[in-house]
């Protein structure tokens, strides 16, 4: 049994390196959802391409986060865990002019992202996305819920869940869902999809 025992080892070891990455795989979450889990959003370019545990940030914009900051509104750097096997997140472009949408989580005053944060081009968003966050997100936050349906059957939980089906049909980042409507309020107790463009910008 003794040649065998390198094997297992290598295997084992294998396993070991491999098992922190599948810790922070995440399902890239329907823009409202990320939206309303923030903490603060802003937007900002990079100033920086390799990983650091903060990442200077040049702020442009901030869609929510106002009160939590009180006086010190100002965000000059992101934390983030120092490597991605822990989840830290790696930003990987290499324009520096290039403005991002930033969703994360307020500690201390600091803002802090890791990978499975909502961190993507502000162009990349679809005009009604970007009037999701600077105006109509927030209007759903406290009644209405986003409800992945993830495989079929499924089915709704309550009224003020609006269910999404775009990872069935073609990603959650690129289905119609995700880049055009909003789950808002219809009624008391009674949530559905809305659209985002035919309200005010």
């Amino acid at each position: 049994m003794a040649p065998f025992a390198p094997l297992a080892s290598g295997i084992l070891l294998l396993l070991w390196l491999i098992a922190p990455s599948r810790a922070c795989t995440c399902v890239q979450p329907h823009p409202q959802t990320a939206f309303c889990n923030s903490d603060l959003e802003a937007s900002g370019h990079w100033l920086v391409r390799e990983i650091k545990e903060t990442l200077p940030l040049i702020h442009q914009q901030m869609y929510k986060g106002f009160q939590a900051l009180g006086d010190t509104a100002d965000i000059r750097f992101v934390y983030t865990p120092a490597m991605e096997s822990v989840c830290g997140y790696f930003h990987r472009s290499h324009n520096r002019s290039e403005e991002f949408l930033i969703a994360g989580k307020l500690q201390d005053g600091l803002l802090h992202i890791t990978t499975c944060s909502f961190v993507v081009p502000w162009n990349s968003l679809s005009l009604a996305q970007r009037r999701g966050f600077t105006k109509t997100y927030s209007v759903g936050c406290e009644e209405c819920t986003v409800f992945p349906c993830l495989s079929i059957p499924c089915k709704l939980q309550s009224g003020t869940h609006c269910l999404w089906t775009d990872q069935l049909l073609q990603g959650s980042e690129r289905g119609f869902q995700s880049r055009h409507l909003a789950c808002l309020p219809r009624e008391p107790g009674m949530c559905t999809w809305q659209s985002l463009r035919s309200r005010i910008a």
